[in-house]
């Protein structure tokens, strides 16, 4: 019965400690991708993404990293069950 248990509690520090380690991935690639957008030419040569168009992106890039973050602030990486 207690190996059922202890299985059990081993899989949710897992699921936890993997949705910690992504949520940190996602927030820096969010980042990341602003920056690209705004210090690189990286896209530069798209014809779809004209200057101001990359700055627009950068910006929602930006907004949705930061209330990521904040998210991930406040239920510490998961949700409390």
């Amino acid at each position: 019965m207690e190996n059922k248990k202890d299985d059990v509690e081993e899989k949710k520090v897992i699921t936890i400690n993997l949705g910690y380690i992504f949520g940190i991935i996602m927030i820096v690639a969010y980042f990341g991708f602003a920056y690209l957008l705004v210090f690189t030419d990286v896209f530069s040569n798209s014809a779809l993404l004209t200057p101001v168009t990359r700055y627009i992106f950068a910006v929602i890039f930006v907004v949705y990293a930061i209330f990521r973050a904040y998210r991930f602030i406040k239920y510490r990486g998961y949700k409390k069950s």
